[in-house]
């Protein structure tokens, strides 16, 4: 097999594992945090939690004290039994009116064997992907603010031998946050643009658009309070598809949460549901969520969980 083929279904490989879709780099787009996914991932109009680094940068403003949170999950065990997926992320308060984040993504593809023409073996190869995000807010007013993400991300596709593949880049996103839309105290409005930037190629194959979206996210306060509906509509740019996601929080009390939400595309290649519950004492939180999916979605079983904390 010849490094052009090996590269080729390296890449192929991984594109099938994180979606279907023209754009490269797609494992920025796999969505954290174990409190959005029990929602159906639906955070862009909430974004109050330290995964607004990821969703809504704008969303830091809504943070009081400093937060940081672990996410770790097998990802699309289904599918594959060595994948996982890990996210790290802290947000702060900086100076008055401002606020300050980042993260830092990690997914794992696991160990492939590679084979000549001949079904020779090899040796096994290991690939990777990450991507570190800084993030920054201020506040328009009482009640909006703005936020922008800075990131620089890797894509490691290693073979044994004298084969070694990667891609690097940058790319920015922007957000904007409005509480009390349309004058109800209520409901909350949140606006992203991410992943802006060239496009990725690897060995000087052809280039690959970065999976540019466009965010429109709403939340809106229930039951005095003590429910939570959220709604995203994602518009992917390169593959103009619509992605919706719509998700409900509910709280027992002020230490125990009941989550469930939905994901659907346009094209109709994306549907599962999620079930999540969170736990919080104090000031450390814990949040589980389970996704369920047809069997040969390789979203189905997927289990996240997260670890957060404040002070």
């Amino acid at each position: 097999m010849t490094k052009k083929n090996i590269l080729l279904t390296l890449i192929l490989f991984s594109q099938f594992l994180l979606a279907q879709g023209s754009a490269g780099s797609l494992f920025l787009s796999v969505n954290p945090g174990a409190r959005a996914s029990g929602m159906g991932e639906a955070n862009i109009g909430i974004a109050n939690d330290a995964y607004a680094t990821y969703y809504n940068p704008a969303g830091l403003t809504n943070i009081p004290n400093k937060e940081f949170s672990f996410m770790h999950t097998s990802y699309l065990p289904n599918l594959v039994d060595d994948m996982s997926y890990d996210f790290l992320t802290f947000a702060m308060p900086f100076r008055e009116n401002e606020a300050i984040g980042g993260h830092f993504t990690y997914l794992n593809l696991g160990d492939q064997t590679a084979t000549d023409l001949n079904n020779t073996n090899l040796g096994t190869f290991s690939s990777y992907m990450y991507a570190l995000n800084l993030s920054y807010a201020k506040k328009i007013d009482n009640q909006s603010s703005w936020g922008l993400n800075g990131k620089y991300f890797l894509q490691e596709l290693a073979v044994t031998g004298d084969f070694d593949a990667s891609s690097s880049n940058f790319a920015i996103d922007v957000g904007y946050f409005k509480h009390n839309a349309f004058d109800n105290p209520n409901l909350n409005i949140g606006l992203v643009l991410t992943n802006i930037g060239p496009g990725v190629s690897f060995d000087d194959g052809e280039e690959d658009p970065l999976p540019t979206k466009f965010g429109l996210g709403t939340s809106l306060f229930l039951f005095e309070g003590k429910g939570l509906a959220a709604l995203d509509l994602n518009y992917e740019v390169n593959d103009k598809t619509m992605i919706a996601n719509l998700g409900f929080e509910y709280s027992v009390s002020e230490q125990i949460f009941l989550r469930a939400g939905m994901v659907s595309d346009s094209a109709g290649e994306v549907n599962y549901s999620s079930l999540g519950f969170g736990f919080k004492l104090e000031s450390i939180g814990f949040d589980l969520s389970y996704l369920l999916a047809n069997e040969f979605d390789p979203h189905s079983d997927m289990l996240k969980f997260s670890l957060s904390g404040s002070f």
